[in-house]
Formats: C-alpha cells, structure tokens, sequence
C-alpha cells in the first residue's frame, strides 16, 4: 500500500512521530512516502522510506497547496496521511478537497487549541470532518475529538510509538552531557525540555524554585525550547522576581535533533507543571530516555503514569506540592531510578512503533476498503 504522510513543518515533535511512524509503517510492508519540508531536519537520519520536500514557506500558500497536489497526483497513494496543515486559514477547503480523489486520514497531536486561537482550531476540526478517520494517541483526546466531531465519526485510539531513536546507542554519559551544553557539571538538574506556551505552567515553576532551592541549595532549573507564546523578557522578569536568577537557565530555543538526548542524559528529573494536557511528546521522551518524572495528575499524564511507580504526581496548581515532590525526588536518587525504569518498561510494553504501525495500517485498509465500497455500491 502506497500512503502519502504530510508533515509540513520538517522539525520538532510531530516531524520526529512521522519519522518514526514512515519506518515502522516500512518494517510492516507499506510503502510510505513522506511529503515535508526543504528543510526538514532529519533529513541525514538512516530511513526505510522515501521523502519528498516540498513545503517552503517563504513561497506562498497557493504555491504551497499546488506542489502538494501535483506529488499527490503524481505519487497516485492510496491513502493521504495528515500529520499538520500548510495554514491554519485556508486548509479548511484544500483538504476536503484532497479527499474527493482518496482517502483521507487525519492525526490530531493536540486536540486542543492551547491559546484559543479560534481561527486554527476552526480549520483543524473542518480538516477532520472531511477526513475518512481520525487518528488521537489518547483516551482523553479521543473523548474530546468524539465531543468535537460527533457520533458518527471514526476515531480510532493508537498510541504514539517511543522515542529512543534519539539516544540509538543506548544511554548518555551525564558528565560529558553536561560539558557539551555547558551546563554545571556538579549539583542536581530538574530540566523542563519543550516548546514554552502558557499552558505548561513555566512561570508557575519559575515561582515554586526558590522551595527546592532552599530543600537543596545545590539544585538548578533548566528551561529549554522554542518561545511560542509570550515574551522573552516575562520569563526572565519572572526569574528575578522569583530570586532564582543563579539557579535558573533560560533557553528560548529550539533544540536541534542531536542534542535532545544530552538535555534528558544531563538531568536528573524531567518535570511537567502542565494545566492540561491531551498528549506531550517531551513527556514521551522522557520516559524513552529513562529520565525520572515529576507532572501534573491532568489528562493524559493520570492515563499512563501512577504516582509513585513511574512518576511523581501532584495536583495542578499547587506550587508547595510541585516544589515537595521535586525535592523528594532529587534527595532519593535510588528511588528515582526505579520510577525512570518501571516509565522504560512502560514505553516498551505500550508504546512499540510496530504495534502503532500496525494499527495505523490497518485503519488504511479499512478506509480504502469502505472507500472502494461506496463507489462500486
């Protein structure tokens, strides 16, 4: 079966799933072909599948939507993967139109716009309307797509596959991690990794700090992803307000594909302060990485963590009790450990790029079957 997966962007979370996802779908006898961006960043990566660059977003919608359809034509797939839009404004009418001609399958990584942008999540919920499937990685976001989409729509639940493929070799040495990000080579790490929106909760973590610092003068925080909402100069307002400034480093940044493995390698938690949350790749990662945990009991973190077994859970909101369980964490490595490996056999058991694979394949055949059904009925 030849798909077509359209991934737009090239870098970050959702190009790294459709990495994953094209080589497993490869490995289980599918012929994928990934339509991506010129500049798509895993580009030097060994894969099993073809790609084809042709998004550039300094050349226009139109330009855009017409490259996209003439590789459709020309590829002639059976089935059209959506993992993101060209444009959040005028994707709404080119989709229903691509699914005239085939099937079409949509995943949604975030069921929620996090910032409200009404315009965007209009375009993304007309998008999956059109589509033949859905495809969330959560219970959680498959009740909030049903709620959104309605009875009649087929949403079909499989997990997102591990991310070990960012450390292949195996696991990072903590003091060579450290040096090669310029990072302090002794003291305790708490390392809160992803893109910066509001909905994390950074600036609430920024504030609770100064508790685990006074529990462990040793500790520091780093913050390091793309800035996508907000301002720099908050953050930064935020960690001098907090009286933090020499135990916090802020990197605005986004983290290229071969350093992520060092930022999880180099600390010694991971933490999650989120108000909500359907799914995080960050959180994946970390998990994959056997890299201890420290989130939020919201959404899907209660899906697949259990406090005290693979992660530490606290209430949203609550800054004595995200700055307690840090603290508890940090001072009981051994402890730790065990959670960080009871999350690694989490992710072999539940999260296998072959079974997502499989199940996606699946989900293909049935689209293109009832497809072919409607037509000769």
């Amino acid at each position: 079966m030849k798909v077509a997966i359209v991934e737009t962007g090239g870098w970050g979370g959702i190009a790294h799933y459709a990495f994953n996802l094209c080589n497993a779908l490869s490995e289980c006898g599918a012929e994928p072909w990934l339509l991506t961006n010129v500049r798509y960043e895993l580009g030097e990566l060994p894969r099993a599948f073809r790609v084809e660059r042709c998004f550039d977003g300094r050349h226009g919608y139109p330009r855009a939507a017409g490259r996209l359809l003439r590789h459709l034509a020309a590829l002639g797939p059976d089935v059209v993967h959506v993992q993101s839009l060209l444009s959040t404004r005028f994707d709404g009418w080119l989709w229903p139109l691509v699914r005239r001609r085939r099937p079409l399958v949509g995943t949604v990584h975030n069921v929620r716009s996090h910032e409200n942008v009404r315009w965007e999540d209009w375009t993304w919920w007309r998008v999956l309307r059109a589509a033949d499937a859905v495809v969330v990685h959560t219970q959680e976001a498959a009740a909030l797509a049903a709620r959104r989409l309605g009875p009649a729509a087929r949403i079909k639940v499989i997990h997102h596959g591990d991310y070990g493929f960012f450390a292949p070799g195996g696991g990072v040495d903590r003091a060579r991690a450290r040096r090669r990000l310029g990072l302090a080579a002794g003291g305790r790490l708490v390392l809160a990794f992803g893109a910066i929106r509001p909905y994390k909760g950074i600036l609430e973590l920024i504030g609770a700090w100064a508790a685990v610092r006074a529990r462990h003068p040793d500790a520091s925080l780093v913050i390091v992803g793309p800035l996508l909402v907000g301002s720099e100069a908050a953050y930064h307002r935020a960690i001098e307000g907090a009286g933090v400034a020499d135990a916090v480093t802020f990197r605005p940044t986004y983290v290229p594909h071969a350093e992520v493995a060092l930022y999880f390698g180099a600390a010694d938690v991971a933490v999650y302060n989120y108000r909500e949350v359907t799914d995080s790749g960050s959180l994946r990662i970390a998990c994959s990485l056997g890299t201890p945990v420290v989130a939020t009991a919201v959404g899907a973190f209660r899906e697949f963590l259990t406090d005290g077994v693979s992660a530490r859970l606290v209430p949203p909101g609550d800054a004595a009790a995200l700055a307690a369980a840090l603290g508890g964490v940090l001072e009981d490595p051994a402890g730790a450990a065990r959670m960080a490996a009871a999350a690694r056999d989490l992710v072999t058991a539940r999260w296998s790029w072959a079974v997502s694979a499989q199940a996606t394949l699946e989900l293909y055949r049935t689209v293109v079957r009832e497809r072919a059904g409607d037509r000769t009925g």
